[in-house]
């Protein structure tokens, strides 16, 4: 017969895939854009500008503005574990500029990986012109008096060129530091021209009172927790400190024991119980609660450690490094405000952290040797179980006869047991 062949199998017509119209995701970029919030009602001509860090003297942004001044870039972020990002849309806006009714399409916004916000706040101008009335080294320790046009050309000869770029479009900007600088320099009159000269004295007086600002406004709950309330923790001593009600309870035991065993007891179980005696009661001591007058803080330390801790920070963010030294000499010597109540405060806390540390070592040791004293005893107690029972074994060898003896060595692996010769068949 001959083979005939079977026709394939159409096949099936597979469906063309739709084709997608949405747009792919474009790369990242690497100079990504920032989100900032800026004042309101800022003059047109305000600009970011790049001016020298007082504190660290490296490159930093700043918005100027010729009628508001000028404002420092605060960066708040949100924690590197919370996955967070910056959905950012453009509005619409018709010819008069107000917000245009059609809805944004879709695709025409931004998404910034990082949720940093850069928040515009003032900074005074005091600030930003110190550097130029600064010395350059710890070897100028002599300051002359210049005019105002030696110390705006040393501002522009910084490493930023834009205080010289600021200077000649905006003359307002000279009368402001001007201004400024009349405020915490000592002048003197040469002829027509006016001759300045940092004063320490003056800058200090102008700093605390920014600084009884801030105060006064009240610090941020994380702020007292962090720099307020564990400065003036005050400890918990547990310990009773009183030498006398020791040795009276001591002393009594002790004498009696001695006097009525003296005849009998060699002088080595006398010394050991008086030890144990003196021991047991600094023990229960150790538990029993101070009964001293508790110490308080006074209400007016608070306010004298919010004052320093914002000088301190005052100092460390916006002076230059090298007139640290002289403002912490007056900060020390300074009797409005005084910082004395609050440097001895502080000097009790430390005295008493300090005792309550050792106490607690102590109290540490004696509950470590409590617990070693009765791992002892345990291990005592089993050493004299494991040595009875070593005892009672060899007791039992020595009554066996020689024949139990000889039985036990012989091999019973094949033997029936004796006891199945009676049981009951089934």
């Amino acid at each position: 017969m001959a083979r005939t062949r079977s026709k394939p199998t159409p096949k099936e017509a597979t469906p063309l895939l739709a084709t997608s119209t949405a747009k792919p995701i474009p790369p990242s970029v690497e100079n990504a854009p920032k989100l900032f919030v800026l004042p309101k009602d800022t003059s047109k001509e305000a600009r970011i500008v790049a001016l020298d860090n007082p504190a660290t003297e490296q490159s930093s942004r700043y918005l100027f503005c010729p009628e508001k001044g000028f404002y420092e870039f605060t960066r708040i972020g949100a924690p590197k574990k919370a996955c967070k990002s910056w959905l950012i849309t453009s509005e619409k806006r018709d010819e008069e500029g107000e917000e245009a009714d059609e809805e944004p399409l879709l695709g025409t916004g931004y998404v910034s990986k990082t949720p940093d916000l850069f928040v515009a706040t003032p900074i005074d101008l005091l600030f930003l012109i110190l550097p130029a009335l600064a010395p350059k080294s710890a070897k100028d320790t002599k300051q002359l008096f210049l005019c105002l046009d030696d110390h705006l050309d040393k501002l522009s000869s910084s490493s930023s060129q834009h205080w010289t770029n600021l200077l000649a479009q905006y003359p307002t900007l000279r009368s402001m530091i001007e201004g400024k600088m009349g405020a915490f320099c000592d002048t003197v009159d040469a002829g027509d021209e006016k001759m300045y000269r940092l004063s320490h004295e003056k800058l200090f007086q102008i700093i605390v009172k920014k600084a009884q600002r801030i105060c006064d406004r009240g610090f941020p709950s994380s702020m007292e927790e962090k720099f307020i309330k564990p400065a003036l923790h005050i400890p918990v001593m547990s310990i009773k400190r009183e030498e006398s009600s020791l040795t009276n309870a001591s002393e009594e035991p002790a004498s009696q024991t001695l006097n009525s065993q003296a005849s009998s007891a060699p002088s080595t179980v006398l010394d050991s119980q008086t030890s144990t005696e003196t021991t047991e009661t600094a023990a229960t001591n150790l538990s029993t609660p101070s009964t001293d007058t508790p110490l308080t803080t006074p209400p007016s330390i608070p306010p004298l450690l919010r004052l320093r801790t914002t000088l301190t920070y005052i100092l460390t963010t916006y002076i230059p490094p090298l007139l640290h030294p002289p403002l912490q000499s007056l900060l020390a010597t300074s009797t409005s405000p005084s910082f004395e109540p609050l440097n001895t405060h502080l000097a009790t806390l430390s005295t008493l952290k300090a005792e309550a540390a050792a106490l607690r070592s102590i109290s540490d040791n004696i509950s470590r040797k409590r617990a070693l004293d009765e791992e002892d005893e345990e291990k005592a107690a089993g050493r004299e179980e494991k040595k009875r029972k070593k005892e009672e074994e060899e007791r039992k060898k020595k009554s066996e006869s020689r024949g139990v003896r000889q039985l036990k060595k012989a091999d019973t692996s094949g033997m029936m047991k004796l006891s199945s010769f009676f049981t009951k068949k089934g």
